[in-house]
């Protein structure tokens, strides 16, 4: 990385910074297609060679289930589970309050407007873990969906240097009643 003294540059230097430095969409988009191609001819094996790739780590399993779940989210500082706690319920209640709140309107004689809510069956939710886990992350994006009677709610966050799932996002998955998450990054 190299570092720079903001007073040290000129206005056109901080500008240049700036800029975010953006692959084209067909480089993006190539690279994708590669991964998923591999997916598809080598399948598991291609998500233990990624994960070792991307997360630098080598994975036992796949997916870990209810019970090291809870194994993990046991190991979760007090004062972070509370914290946790209290986060979902102001999160709950907001976001609980907003349902079946549909109304009708008429915009014009014969002319009636409305929102409708209908659950996505099935919902994926990417929880960023790099440098700091983002429980509120995972909260915000998955209390809305249980709400909503998402019948299948997955996650995918980076694992830890050890492969294992982080015990933030293990307690934040107990909570919302998912029952195995894979411990692997999708970047």
């Amino acid at each position: 990385m190299k570092l720079y003294s903001y007073t040290d540059l000129s206005e056109q230097q901080i500008e240049d910074l700036c800029l975010r430095q953006l692959e084209d969409d067909n480089t993006i988009q190539e690279r994708v297609k590669e991964i998923i191609d591999r997916v598809k001819s080598a399948g598991d094996t291609a998500l233990y060679d990624y994960a070792l790739a991307f997360d630098k780590v080598q994975l036992a399993q796949l997916y870990i289930g209810k019970e090291e779940i809870k194994e993990i989210a046991a190991t979760i500082p007090e004062d972070a589970r509370k914290a946790i706690d209290v986060a979902y319920e102001n999160i709950y209640k907001f976001h609980a309050s907003q349902a079946g709140k549909e109304g009708k309107v008429e915009t014009m004689e014969g002319v009636t407007c409305w929102r409708e809510s209908r659950a996505i069956e099935r919902v994926g939710l990417y929880i960023p873990g790099g440098s700091a886990v983002l429980p509120s992350t995972f909260l915000m994006l998955g209390i809305p969906a249980m709400l909503a009677g998402c019948k299948e709610i997955v996650v995918c966050s980076p694992p830890q240097k050890d492969g294992k799932t982080n015990c933030y996002v293990a307690y934040v998955a107990l909570k919302l009643g998912i029952e195995k998450v894979p411990p692997i990054a999708t970047r």
